[in-house]
């Protein structure tokens, strides 16, 4: 009886030890040059608790006794190994991949109030461009004129108000004025492996932000293992028939490595809640070349080629199609890391890109508009964008951190609007000979942006760290072709100069779960190329025309905000709330005096006063707020809030497209092999909206979306979805409306309604 009693103790006290949690203490190194190896992210696997290493690679994480820890940094090839109290890892170098360069880091070290984001069980649906990677992520909503002219919005912040980067560095401007071909449209959605931000102008690191800083990172080597090593995977979507697919190869040796990617995506038009077709279809092929080297220890050089080819693009928002929209992107990042005590980083960033873009409303296209070939309008435009960055992280003390750093960003665009009127739209009669128009869009005109910035982070001990940085643009633009219009109305338009200053200053502090920051960002914005040189073109959604002001002022964001957090084991829980005052801020307004013009496609609809783009004074407000739950180590409840007010003081109403208060609830259940994941979104009302933009109230939806995936083994996965759960017939307040599209014009484009969807990969 006292042995049964015995081993009834022993094994009461081995299975609560085991269950407890133990302290791990350690220090990560470079195994090729023993060199500690700051910002590494370990992971408790079984607990789920995670930490960074400090700048000298050391780090401390509860863990279970002999649970795995997974070892995870830039540059460096993934480990694993088992939790015990005192711990020295050392990390293999990897294959070259300059892909991630911006780097999650420690919570007391990173930019304010940033996220990095890296959904796997997004995958198992097909997303029609990048801009479909943001749902779900609190602060960001839609703008929709396409399935592919598709934007994000982050806090009302939309278009050039954000700054959004590929890789740290490299832009893609739009060729046409209406934003059929954004910069989501260029980017393989299947190719980004995680979005980066910043929810404010809280960096000086990344060029000119008046808003938020988004950055998208495009995946690394599939493999380090010496050899070669491919992938391909497959998708198809019920609702649009459409088709993805996409291969990738990879050489891999320990100095360099080359690969290649191919895709191809087809879509199709769908069919909404209330079984509406929308045209929404649209083909585009596209491939990546990629080419990687290292000269020596911590030196890394890569080089990526990356050309996209479209056709048949439906634009059910806006009044023409496109039959052709190409691009290409080139950009060489070379990095060298810790390279002395005092010097902790060299990087250079080289890009230029190009996108070729054709609109037409019936010419090409496999579907006319109904008023062609009534009227022959067609729009060749371009797009050109190049530029670089230079920066040096110093470490001249223990515990600084300071970026300096260059950059320019040069962008060019030009293209004409070609109009043959074949019958009068006032009285159908046909015109003999044709009216025809040539009309200036761009008037070849280009904006350079040179900055140079200085941005220091400062620990003081160890809950305590101060961000301080500055930046200097000197931007100059010009229309190098100005239309005879656009000069009687401006006089000489000639080279512009601003220079701007932007600043940030924030403070942090942490001790054990709890994290709180307050931050301030001095935000600048010089105006777009559309905001200054547009002539009388139709760019809004509705039909009138747009007259750029080369005489506008920058936009200044002065924007203030308070966040925390707070998390153990099971719970995380955190928000903020902000407050933007803008000076200056850009918008365009119905003028008068201006004289009437045609909207549409030429000639055709009821003269309207054009409007004009003006400085005004406005501000912004708004919260956010999580809460995720671990009910088990693989059950997780994830909820999130977001609210925004924005208000125009000198036209006394409130500014157009902001989205309205909305709510997310997640539940996810996850193990190494499968998972299924439900997600709610419940968006109210809005009833703050802009009537001289024609805006209207906008009533309120939910929606469910239910994914599910399984692998069986490491190198093949399968994931499904039902998207629109309830078959909801809903439209986000962003969406435009029909444009010259037969019955439905003036009708908001609705989401698609219940669609089935499957996507396999296999990797070797």
């Amino acid at each position: 009886m006292k042995k049964i009693l015995l081993f009834i103790i022993l094994s009461g006290w081995l299975f609560t030890s085991y269950g407890q949690e133990i302290t791990v203490k350690g220090i990560v190194t470079d195994k090729a040059n023993r060199q500690p190896v700051p910002n590494a992210l370990i992971t408790a696997t079984e607990s789920g608790n995670k930490t960074l290493t400090d700048f000298d690679g050391k780090f401390s994480l509860r863990a279970k006794p002999g649970e795995w820890l997974v070892i995870t940094a830039d540059m460096f090839q993934t480990k694993r190994i088992r939790a015990k109290e005192n711990l020295v890892i050392f990390l293999e170098p990897k294959a070259v991949s300059l892909d991630e360069i911006v780097v999650k880091v420690d919570p007391l070290q990173e930019p304010v109030h940033s996220v990095i984001i890296n959904d796997e069980t997004l995958k198992g649906s097909q997303p029609r461009n990048a801009a479909d990677l943001f749902d779900n992520i609190p602060g960001f909503a839609m703008q929709k004129r396409s399935s592919t002219s598709l934007e994000p919005s982050l806090r009302a912040f939309k278009y050039e108000e954000m700054n959004i980067k590929l890789n740290g560095g490299t832009k893609i401007a739009n060729a046409c004025p209406n934003r059929m071909d954004p910069m989501m449209a260029h980017i393989i959605p299947e190719a980004v492996g995680k979005i980066e931000v910043i929810s404010g102008p809280y960096s000086v690191r990344f060029g000119q932000t008046f808003g938020g800083i988004v950055n998208l990172v495009t995946q690394g080597n599939a493999s380090v293992t010496p050899g070669l090593h491919g992938n391909w995977q497959s998708g198809y979507e019920t609702n649009g028939r459409n088709v993805v697919q996409r291969g990738e190869l990879q050489y891999v040796r320990r100095n360099y490595d080359l690969g290649i990617d191919l895709e191809h995506r087809s879509f199709g038009d769908y069919k909404d809640g209330s079984g509406i077709v929308t045209p929404a279809g649209f083909i585009t092929d596209s491939y990546s070349l990629k080419a990687g080297y290292k000269p020596g220890d911590n030196q890394y050089l890569r080089l990526n080629w990356h050309q996209k080819f479209g056709s048949q693009i439906k634009h059910a928002g806006l009044p023409m199609d496109s039959p052709k929209d190409n691009s290409e992107i080139v950009n060489l990042d070379y990095r060298y890391a810790h390279i002395s005590p005092k010097i902790r980083s060299f990087t250079v960033k080289l890009y230029h890109s190009y996108v070729d873009h054709l609109m037409t409303n019936g010419y090409g296209m496999e579907k006319p508009r109904p008023n062609y070939p009534a009227i022959d309008a067609r729009s060749p435009v371009w797009a050109r964008t190049a530029g670089g960055k230079v920066e040096i992280a110093w470490k001249p003390a223990d515990n600084w951190l300071v970026y300096t750093g260059a950059d320019n960003d040069y962008i060019q665009r030009d293209g004409s609007k070609h109009v043959i009127i074949n019958i009068n739209p006032n009285t159908g009669q046909p015109l003999n000979p044709p009216v025809v128009k040539n009309l200036k869009i761009w008037q070849n005109a280009y904006i350079n942006d040179a900055g140079v910035y200085a941005e220091a982070h400062h620990t003081a001990g160890k809950n305590w760290t101060f961000i301080a940085g500055l930046r200097a643009d000197y931007v100059t633009s010009q229309a190098k072709d100005p239309d005879p219009g656009f000069v009687n109305l401006y006089g000489h338009v000639g080279q512009k100069t601003d220079i701007t200053v932007g600043a940030t200053a924030s403070v942090k502090y942490k001790n054990g779960p709890f994290l709180a920051q307050l931050a301030y960002g001095r935000g600048t914005r010089t105006p777009s190329m559309l905001e200054r040189y547009i002539y009388r073109f139709t760019v809004g959604e509705d039909a009138r025309q747009y007259i750029g002001n080369p005489h506008l002022r920058p936009e200044i964001n002065n924007q203030i905000e308070l966040g925390g957090e707070w998390r153990n084991n099971l719970i995380h829980i955190g928000g903020s709330i902000y407050y933007s005052l803008f000076q200056d801020y850009i918008t365009p307004v119905i003028n008068p005096a201006l004289g009437s013009g045609s909207g549409g496609c030429g000639g055709g609809g009821t003269p309207m006063a054009p409007r004009q783009f003006i400085n005004v004074q406005a501000y912004q407000y708004g919260a956010t707020a999580f809460a995720n739950l671990r009910v088990t180590s693989h059950f997780i409840i994830k909820t999130g809030l977001n609210y925004i007010k924005a208000y125009d003081q000198s036209l006394h109403e409130p500014l157009a497209q902001v989205q309205p208060p909305s709510a997310s609830l997640g539940l996810a259940y996850k193990t190494r092999r499968y998972w299924i994941d439900l997600r709610g979104e419940f968006v109210a009302k809005q009833n703050d909206y802009a009537p001289s933009f024609g805006e209207t109230a906008t009533p309120g939806h939910k929606k469910f979306d239910l994914r599910a995936g399984f692998k069986p083994n490491d190198r093949f996965s399968i994931g499904g979805a039902v998207l629109n759960l309830t078959d909801e017939a809903y439209y986000n307040h962003l969406n435009f409306a029909f444009r010259n599209a037969g019955p439905y014009t003036g009708r908001r484009i609705y989401e698609p309604g219940r669609s089935f969807s499957l996507f396999v990969k296999y990797k070797f």
